[in-house]
């Protein structure tokens, strides 16, 4: 992976981003991959710039084939309304350019395949990244819409493996493309594509809990500053397993463990700190009942 520190901003470009360029550039496609690397950086700034509206100390990019992420010392993963925002900020900026070039073309000032390549490029930045899954910035909106539902870890997961199974569903489709010009390099970046999300999937799902840990700490810091916050109670049987009750944590809800004796009757109330203590001190299948 190629980094680039810019006034203390870490830049990055994902491997395959680079391999789409070079195939792009064999086959004679030149142009399009140029005016691809230049509509996806502007992507991720849009990202940038609305990390930096909402506060965010933003401290890196990466730049994926058809996308990119931006990364901040503070943490948004989880939040409903700044991750979809953040998340929408690029697809909205590739569509707002689509619809500015393609009201030139209609009106007869941008004739020509420059044109036509503008607005095909920007249709499918802006509609690809908005697929939900992950690590696409649909999938970020879809996370941060269920996450409070179903936990940030499971959600994570589910949306990642979503991902890893259309990597594979465009290793399919690029083997079974009909013969017909430009059928290899169409071939060689739907095998492209599909190798970045199996390896991105793969990172989303490993990083999920160390994610997790970082909003604990945020969650205390809140709780500290504000004296309140917003709580959920899980009840559980003595035997279940601390990872089971880790995946069902929220980022916007501070959870208490509800463990019943006899009767239903409470026997003990643990906190989510004291369970992902636990979770890191004894492993994920340490009985929460042993706490």
């Amino acid at each position: 992976m190629e980094v680039v520190n810019i006034r203390g901003l870490s830049i990055k470009v994902h491997p395959t981003f680079l391999l789409v360029l070079l195939a792009y550039g064999a086959l004679g496609l030149i142009t399009q991959a140029l005016l691809i690397f230049a509509l996806v950086i502007g992507h991720e700034l849009a990202h940038l710039l609305t990390a930096k509206a909402y506060g965010f100390q933003v401290v890196g990019l990466e730049l994926f084939p058809f996308g990119g992420a931006a990364y901040c010392d503070d943490l948004f993963e989880g939040r409903k309304i700044e991750e979809s925002i953040m998340a929408l900020a690029g697809p909205v900026f590739n569509l707002v350019l689509m619809f500015a070039a393609q009201s030139l073309r209609w009106l007869g000032y941008w004739n020509g395949p420059s044109g036509e390549d503008f607005v095909r490029i920007n249709f499918w930045l802006a509609a690809f990244n908005l697929l939900p899954i992950l690590p696409l910035d649909g999938g970020r909106v879809a996370r941060a819409l269920f996450s409070d539902a179903f936990g940030f870890v499971r959600t994570t997961k589910v949306f990642a493996r979503l991902g890893q199974v259309f990597g594979g569903f465009l290793v399919i489709a690029g083997l079974t493309l009909p013969g017909k010009e430009n059928s290899l390099g169409s071939l060689i970046t739907f095998l492209i594509l599909a190798l970045f999300f199996l390896l991105s999937g793969k990172k989303e799902i490993e990083s999920a809990r160390i994610v997790f840990l970082r909003q604990l700490t945020r969650k205390k810091e809140e709780l500290l500053h504000k004296g309140l916050m917003k709580s959920k109670v899980l009840t559980a049987y003595a035997e279940t397993p601390l990872v089971r009750i880790v995946e069902e944590l929220t980022p916007d809800r501070y959870a208490l463990i509800h463990l019943p004796g006899k009767d239903f009757q409470t026997e003990k109330m643990l906190t989510e700190t004291q369970v992902v203590e636990g979770m890191l001190q004894y492993g994920i299948h340490y009985p929460v009942g042993k706490l």
